[in-house]
């Protein structure tokens, strides 16, 4: 099994960015789903709200080369 790696776009810029990889996986997504039963749909709304957390509930990190899902942040440098 491959481990998730971090890729780093415009490295060194003012739009650098880190990239990840995440493929869905089954089981995390059907206990997902139990949870958004339970909860009467709120869990699915705290996803809604913060995408980050959905990618991470219901996929695996996986390499960029195997990934379906890119997640991305952005690193704010400062210049003074």
């Amino acid at each position: 099994m491959t481990t998730g790696e971090v890729k780093i776009l415009n490295q060194g810029h003012e739009n650098e960015m880190e990239v990840w990889g995440y493929r869905p996986c089954v089981w995390r997504l059907a206990l997902v789903s139990v949870g958004a039963v339970c909860s009467g749909g709120l869990l699915l709304l705290l996803l809604y709200w913060l995408p980050q957390w959905g990618v991470k509930s219901t996929s695996s990190k996986c390499s960029l080369r195997e990934a379906r899902i890119l997640l991305l942040r952005s690193k704010v440098l400062s210049v003074l």
